[in-house]
């Protein structure tokens, strides 16, 4: 019995450093600020409508199209991040904040600030380029079904 409970124990340890040293590079690499390179964002019901709404923005329209600057992400090495939302004048208007996590393929936000609230986006990682794909409800519709894509781009 006490070497099922010795390979068991190895065996867990050795799953556990598998597991820690696959996820250490995907986390490592999203640690920095980033910035919109391509959004796109749909909404059907959207608002409790029979309308699908669609939101697709490029970063060389993003000014224009969204009267903000860039909404610029920093993702640090303790875990925390920020979202810094500003206006054309520069000033910051939103800059929500929290923990982030990443979980296999997902990275996990939990808002903090201004109010608890998690989200889940797959991501993958090339380069100074992340993608983000998830469904949440951008239209506060109470119905968790806006598909979300981000395409981001490291500063």
């Amino acid at each position: 019995m006490k070497t099922h409970e010795n390979l068991f124990g190895a065996f867990i340890v050795l799953v556990s450093l598998l597991t820690f040293s696959c996820s250490q590079p995907t986390s490592k690499a999203i640690i920095g600020t980033w910035e919109i390179a391509h959004l796109k964002i749909s909404m059907p019901t959207y608002k409790n409508t029979d309308s699908t709404f669609q939101m697709e923005v490029l970063a060389k329209d993003w000014e224009a199209k969204m009267k903000a600057k860039n909404i610029q992400t920093t993702y640090s090495a303790d875990g925390r991040y920020h979202s810094l939302h500003r206006n054309l004048q520069g000033k910051t208007t939103y800059d929500p904040a929290g923990t982030w996590t990443i979980k296999q393929d997902t990275l996990i936000i939990q808002d903090t600030i201004p109010k608890r609230i998690t989200y889940k986006f797959k991501l993958k990682i090339k380069k100074k380029q992340v993608e983000f794909w998830g469904i949440e409800d951008f239209d506060l519709d109470g119905k968790v079904d806006d598909l979300y894509y981000s395409r981001q781009v490291k500063l």
